[in-house]
């Protein structure tokens, strides 16, 4: 195995993200991507007894959580048809690469079990970059919370779930760090200041990968 040139550090912030083999879908149906949603809940902790795994394998649509601390903290998430985006705080050592691992297998084996296939799901090990710098944390999170944008995906007709509601206060589950989101907030006005500063960085983000975004575009 090799071994990452980023190495992951307990309180610094990395941008994960992963696609699907081939760029195929990873979400099919709302239940695949629910899944995947809980255990970004249930699989964020350092208690990993056999006894629990096993018992969230038999019952797969409980919320069950474990004891011990948190491994990361998540700051801001994006999950689209054929890939992922997370935003995470490492919290204990080895916090990203322990939750991912877990994540990545018990999802695939989920998927792979409903579709009736076999194999990888996931195109390789997991992509991290490092947030250099707090200042940026803003910036991130807005590219995270409306990567939807970016690929022109609708999400009243597509498998879109985002945080950005998280951020704004109409998403009734909530798996983000509160104490974050508020951080992000303050640091660029407020919730109202916040909606128009993701849609100008989502504009910026498009016009440097020669795509198209405009105010238009956005109804929030």
């Amino acid at each position: 195995m090799g071994i990452r040139k980023i190495p992951f550090v307990n309180g610094e912030y990395y941008h994960v993200f992963n696609r699907g083999v081939d760029k195929r879908p990873v979400f099919i149906t709302a239940e695949q991507q629910d899944f995947f949603f809980r255990r970004l809940i249930m699989l964020n902790t350092t208690d990993n007894r056999r006894h629990i795994t096993n018992h969230r394998s038999r019952h797969k649509d409980q919320l069950i959580l474990g004891e011990g601390d948190k491994l990361v903290n998540i700051v801001a998430y994006c999950l689209l048809p054929n890939h992922f985006h997370l935003l995470m705080q490492q919290q204990t050592d080895g916090g990203i690469s322990q939750f991912m691992q877990r994540l990545g297998t018990s999802y695939t084996k989920f998927f792979n079990k409903q579709e009736n296939r076999s194999g990888s799901l996931f195109q390789g090990k997991f992509k991290a970059t490092h947030l250099n710098g707090e200042l940026a944390l803003p910036i991130l999170s807005a590219y995270v919370n409306l990567n939807y944008m970016h690929h022109h995906i609708d999400p009243d007709t597509n498998l879109v779930k985002s945080s950005f509601m998280e951020y704004c206060r109409e998403e009734s589950e909530s798996i983000c760090e509160p104490l974050l989101i508020e951080k992000i907030l303050d640091e660029v006005g407020g919730l109202m200041a916040y909606k128009k500063f993701a849609k100008q960085c989502s504009i910026t983000f498009a016009l440097n990968k020669n795509s198209e975004l405009s105010e238009k575009d956005f109804e929030f």
